[in-house]
Parts: structure tokens; C-alpha cells; sequence
């Protein structure tokens, strides 16, 4: 329960919409090559309040195959800026498709 509290703060204190667009300007500055997966790539990305990507979870096997066209790995704060692993954070689906489009959901 305490993992969902957490979440829950986040959101109270910022609004999700916020934090979707830190989140798509984060990964779309990073992601700028052209895609080479013909599938959509879908991601479960937690980013902490000041947008930075926590960690991330494949959803989909083609987001597991082309992972690092998507550059999540290199977006993850590293363990040593991250103070708190236990900062609240929120959850969204992002979505990688071939066409070079990226969408970011709560």
C-alpha cells in the first residue's frame, strides 16, 4: 500500500498533466533517431517530480527487442542523483510508434 500512496502524493502535488509533458519533452529530446521497429513500442515509464525518468518497463515485445532505439536506458537517473529511491513517483504508458510519433498517457 505504501507504493500507492507515494503515487498518490505525486499527483496531489502535481498535476499528471505536468508531468506527462515533462516526461514527452525528456524522452522526445533524447529520441531523435528514425525508427527502424515496424510495431508500436510501449512503455511503462515512473517519473519522479522533477521529470526525470525513474525507471522503466517494456509492455510490449517489440519495446523489449528495440529498446535502446528508444533511449530509456540512457534517460534513467543514476543511483547516485537519485537521494530517495523511495521519492513518490507517477506512472505512464509511453508510446514509441514507427512513424516517429511519441505519445505519452497517464
Amino acid at each position: 500500500m505504501d507504493g500507492t500512496n507515494q503515487t498518490a502524493e505525486i499527483i496531489d502535488r502535481l498535476k499528471p498533466d505536468e508531468l506527462a509533458l515533462k516526461a514527452y519533452d525528456r524522452i522526445d529530446r533524447s529520441w531523435q533517431t528514425s525508427p527502424t521497429f515496424t510495431h508500436n513500442l510501449v512503455d511503462l515509464v515512473s517519473v519522479s517530480p522533477d521529470g526525470a525518468i525513474d525507471n522503466f518497463e517494456p509492455l510490449n515485445p517489440p519495446a523489449k527487442d528495440y529498446i535502446q532505439e528508444t533511449r530509456l536506458p540512457n534517460l534513467l537517473k543514476s543511483s547516485e542523483t537519485s537521494s530517495n529511491s523511495a521519492a513518490p513517483v507517477a506512472k505512464f504508458t509511453v508510446v514509441f510508434a514507427p512513424t516517429g510519433t511519441l505519445e505519452v498517457n497517464p
